[in-house]
């Protein structure tokens, strides 16, 4: 995990429990910042520090660095990665970027000059998933769609979702993994999300919901962030096609679902059996599950 950093951020990083790093913010001649625990705080060379003056500070070669061991050493084979401003490592970090977006017959090419990294640490919380399986899945899959501002932990749930169904019921699993973040997978497993579950990277839903349904014959179809009608699309496909779907989208709250364009045609067509509403506790909170019709569901105590 964050093999890609240098030399000073990792033994920095010696001195801090790594189960609580959720975030690395990383800025050209600006303080080392990290999401610790849920809360934001500097990075020192003895470990984390409240004192502006005593935060390493990266330097713009720095980021350079570590977008070249990001990428294994050749920016080339990750090109598609950078036109959507990201990068993921060997460990299924993301690494978000901000620099200078080219354009090339009017979309992105590529990102240069980096001048800042925002890298995600991806934790595997084992029964994270639990309540919420109890409530929607103990019965057998079913689609539905995760809402929560963003950093809330939708990616860590899915991935436990995807182990405890694949526990309990028979079924084959496809997980679309545009980012590699849900599976963190390279070459082999690294995370675990059950003994039925196939794997899709770094495609488009588009793409790989298309295909493998026809290929791979899946029962359930897990992904991330749903974020274009295109996107619905696929998934009202799915849907129809006789395969469930658990997705997730950046929604902080039921009201914001019901004002998103976005979402209109899944309520319309009732796309999702549940829609769930994560809290800001902790991860695998949950403030609320809700039927196709957005009405509660007994018993949600999660």
């Amino acid at each position: 995990m964050l093999e890609f950093l240098t030399d000073n951020l990792h033994l920095a990083l010696n001195n801090v429990n790594m189960k609580l790093v959720y975030e690395l913010r990383i800025r050209a001649n600006k303080p080392v910042v990290l999401n610790y625990g849920g809360k934001y705080t500097f990075l020192g060379a003895r470990g984390l520090t409240e004192n502006i003056g005593n935060a390493l500070v990266a330097s713009y070669a720095d980021i350079e660095k570590i977008i070249y061991r990001a990428s294994e050493f050749s920016v080339y084979s990750v090109t598609e990665q950078l036109r959507q401003g990201f990068l993921t490592g060997a460990g299924g970090e993301r690494i978000g970027l901000a620099g200078v977006f080219v354009y090339e017959n009017g979309s992105t090419f590529t990102v240069k000059e980096v001048t800042s990294l925002n890298i995600r640490v991806p934790h595997e919380i084992r029964g994270c998933g639990e309540a919420i399986y109890r409530n929607c899945f103990a019965k057998g899959p079913a689609s539905a769609l995760l809402l929560s501002a963003p950093g809330r932990g939708k990616t860590t749930i899915l991935r436990d979702l995807a182990r405890l169904i694949s526990s309990h019921h028979l079924i084959n699993i496809l997980i679309n993994d545009e980012r590699n973040e849900i599976c963190a997978s390279y070459k082999d497993f690294s995370l675990d999300t059950g003994a039925f579950t196939d794997v899709i990277r770094y495609t488009y839903k588009r793409d790989a919901l298309s295909s493998a349904v026809r290929a791979m014959r899946p029962d359930l179809i897990v992904t991330d962030e749903i974020v274009s009608e295109d996107e619905i699309d696929t998934i009202a496909s799915c849907v129809r096609g006789g395969v469930e779907v658990i997705a997730s989208a950046h929604c902080k709250d039921l009201e914001s679902l019901r004002r998103s364009a976005l979402f209109s045609r899944a309520l319309r067509e009732r796309l999702f059996a549940y829609y769930i509403v994560l809290s800001a506790e902790g991860i695998g909170k949950v403030e609320g599950i809700y039927g196709p019709d957005l009405q509660p569901i007994a018993g949600r105590a999660c």
